[in-house]
């Protein structure tokens, strides 16, 4: 075995163990939320939970204001937190509808006294969890983050498969269910999804 080769395998084994390690909980978590997006009939409620709250929203009644000035308004006055959606104004009302993981907000404000219904529907913990894993209305950190996971798993998949090939002993087993996988891979979707 050269110098090269070693030194190879030493690098390989320091990153797949640590690397592993360091993205553990982000793996398990996009594995659990995986299984539930696969799955969503088991863990989403089939109706949203919706609350409603009454209020004013000063900015809207200003001919001047703004789309900034109305949506961040209604999130001083109620608390909406996520992304603006959507911002629809006429001459005697303004909607503006927020998104987050497992949240929907909707606000409803009138412009000649600023009086405001805002609607909340949420999906419980399970649909932020799913979200998250979708990357849904979770902002570009969050989707950096997915992206960072992604370059995780390769790298950890690759020094995985330059540590298999320094066993020799295992190396026909080895080979033989790497082709099994991909093959059962193959066949599902071939054979199987409609």
């Amino acid at each position: 075995m050269s110098p090269a080769y070693r030194r190879l395998l030493k690098v390989a084994r320091a990153a797949h163990l640590y690397l592993t390690l360091a993205g553990l909980a982000l793996i398990l978590f996009f594995s659990v939320t995986g299984f539930m997006l696969n799955h969503e009939a088991w863990f989403l409620p089939d109706e949203p939970t919706t609350r409603t709250a009454e209020g004013t929203v000063p900015e809207a009644t200003n001919p001047s204001a703004d789309r900034l000035d109305v949506s961040e308004g209604v999130r001083r006055a109620f608390g909406a937190r996520g992304e603006v959606k959507s911002y629809r104004a006429d001459e005697e009302t303004v909607e503006v509808e927020y998104l987050r993981p497992g949240e929907r907000t909707l606000a409803e404000v009138r412009r000649s006294d600023g009086r405001a219904t805002v609607t909340v529907e949420s999906r419980g913990w399970a649909a932020v969890a799913v979200d998250l894993h979708k990357g849904k209305y979770s902002g570009r950190p969050w989707m950096l983050l997915i992206d960072v996971v992604c370059v995780l798993m390769l790298v950890i998949s690759a020094t995985g498969l330059v540590l298999w090939w320094s066993l020799k002993s295992r190396g026909k087993w080895g080979a033989l269910l790497l082709l099994l996988g991909g093959a059962a891979g193959v066949a599902v979707y071939a054979w199987l999804v409609p």
